[in-house]
């Protein structure tokens, strides 16, 4: 039989524990001043089996022994420790890690006085491991370690740090996040300028994608969002459809990049005609064949209305411009042809056109250069004399173009008349200018009259005056009739017309202004 002695003995402890790395190297060489344990050899068995296992094992893992959590670990543990290795080996947990006092109170209670495990999933810390704060994550399983008895010895935790993965997590989070913001916003944007986004896979046929916001300006219903190519050729214009459909098909077939058209649709949500603007980019394959199309469409339905409205306004701009020369023309054959001087024909002309240059004012101020009945008259009697001489009244009616026109310039002429020679030459006289819409035959008749008092004797003209030979070139005996009566009491004028014809402003010749 071979006996063990003491020389024996005292080398078997030093060979403990077995490997470890650097803290079973350490540990080896302790002589027991080290910690309150007290010399390696005194230790108890649970305690050493338990440590050997940690030391072997390359997972993280600290022993917290005893009531005060002496601390053992391993050399992984230890490249968690940082900077507090090898200072914080076998010494107490809240000695050691004091920035986190509360979390391992909550151990010692937990697992440590109650027996219970406790795990932590990217537990966030901040730590004094390198002498500065650090926000560490770390996923954390804690243990009790028990005697044969069930009594609890101490901890086991197993530590695994969650810092690097955490903080990719949260660069990807904000990443996703920042992407969804600007999705948002793309959106947001394409919803206001009435852009909508669409993909389409041309490798077999036409494999359609479409935004919600072209779904809107589209009038499709969520659903439509893989529509048919068959469905989108349907919607076009029949007038435009095969010109569209052909082009699409030759840019697809062809090697542009660039796809760009205009057309229109019929809206199957309401039947709307909407102009649109397709833009798009046709990716292509090292072969020059098309395998994707990716671009927006754009409602352009009040641009196009805006050009066609510029149109007809640079149109109607060439013809008023046209009858404005003509009635500068009439104008100054007329006043030339009834002046008794040049100096009255140049003041008779001057006021004339002063008076057309003021009418065109008020045509320009209305819609369409429509103008009200009322503006009309209160244009013209305001600058002729003292407003307060005049009384004037009448429904609300709107002229057309050129009855507004030969209106103003009438009681231009009337005014004019009665400043000099009628009622409104002396400090008494008033003019009642008064307009109605009878109804005849269905037919909506507008009369004014025009009516003098106060005034001087009247006599009648010997030649028929430019105010006359106005009236008749504006409305002619068929649609219309105008009269002046010169009463002992003052001149009376009366005007009946059409009230369409005076709304349409057709004048010489049946033209349309």
């Amino acid at each position: 039989m071979i006996s063990v002695g003491s020389g024996d003995t005292a080398m078997a402890e030093r060979l403990w524990p077995v490997g470890g790395g650097e803290v079973g190297a350490m540990l080896r060489a302790w002589t027991g001043a080290e910690s309150a344990l007290g010399p390696v050899s005194d230790w108890p068995e649970r305690l050493r089996s338990s440590l050997q296992l940690v030391l072997a094992s390359p997972t993280p893992m600290v022993i917290f022994w005893g009531p005060c959590g002496l601390l053992l670990y391993n050399d992984a543990y230890a490249v968690i420790a940082g900077a507090k290795h090898p200072a914080i080996l076998g010494r107490g947990l809240l000695d050691a890690w004091p920035e986190v006092a509360d979390l391992h109170n909550e151990v010692m209670k937990t697992v440590f006085a109650g027996g219970a495990p406790l795990s932590y999933r990217d537990l966030p810390l901040v730590l004094h491991r390198h002498g500065v704060a650090e926000d560490v994550w770390l996923n954390v399983d804690y243990s009790p370690i028990l005697d044969d008895a069930g009594a609890v010895l101490g901890v086991l935790a197993v530590v695994i740090e969650t810092t690097t993965l955490v903080g990719a997590q949260r660069e990807r989070d904000a990443a996703e996040q920042a992407l969804r913001r600007r999705e948002r916003e793309l959106a947001q944007v394409q919803k206001i300028g009435k852009v909508g986004g669409l993909e389409v896979e041309l490798r077999e046929g036409f494999r359609n994608k479409r935004s919600p916001e072209y779904l809107q300006i589209h009038g499709l219903p969520p659903e439509a969002v893989h529509e048919s190519h068959e469905d989108w050729v349907r919607r076009i214009h029949p007038q435009e459809r095969a010109v569209v459909e052909s082009h699409f098909r030759e840019t697809i077939a062809g090697t542009a990049r660039d796809y760009q058209i205009e057309y229109r649709i019929i809206r199957p949500s309401d039947g709307a005609v909407r102009w649109i603007s397709a833009i798009a980019q046709i990716e292509r394959d090292e072969a020059g064949q098309a395998v994707r199309l990716i671009g927006a469409h754009l409602d352009i339905t009040e641009r196009k209305e805006a050009e066609a409205q510029q149109g007809l306004l640079m149109q109607e701009l060439a013809h008023r411009v046209k009858n404005t020369l003509a009635m500068i023309q009439a104008i100054a054959s007329q006043t030339l042809r009834g002046a008794t001087s040049l100096e009255a024909a140049n003041e008779a002309f001057s006021a004339r056109l002063a008076a057309l240059s003021r009418a065109h004012d008020l045509l320009v101020a209305g819609h369409r250069a429509n103008a009200p009945m009322a503006d009309i008259a209160g244009s013209v009697v305001g600058i002729q004399g003292d407003p307060a001489r005049f009384t004037i009244g009448g429904p609300d009616v709107v002229l057309g173009p050129k009855a507004a026109l030969a209106l103003t310039l009438m009681l231009h002429e009337l005014a004019t008349n009665a400043v000099k020679y009628g009622a409104l030459s002396n400090q008494s006289g008033i003019v009642a200018l008064s307009w109605r819409i009878d109804e005849i035959d269905g037919a909506g008749q507008f009369r004014l009259r025009w009516q003098e008092s106060g005034g001087p004797p009247v006599v009648a003209p010997s030649r028929r005056g430019f105010g006359s030979r106005l009236i008749e070139r504006t409305f002619p005996a068929a649609q219309g009739r105008a009269e002046s009566a010169y009463l002992p009491s003052g001149l009376v004028f009366t005007l009946d017309a059409p009230l369409e014809a005076l709304r349409d402003g057709e004048g010489e010749n049946g033209e349309q202004d």
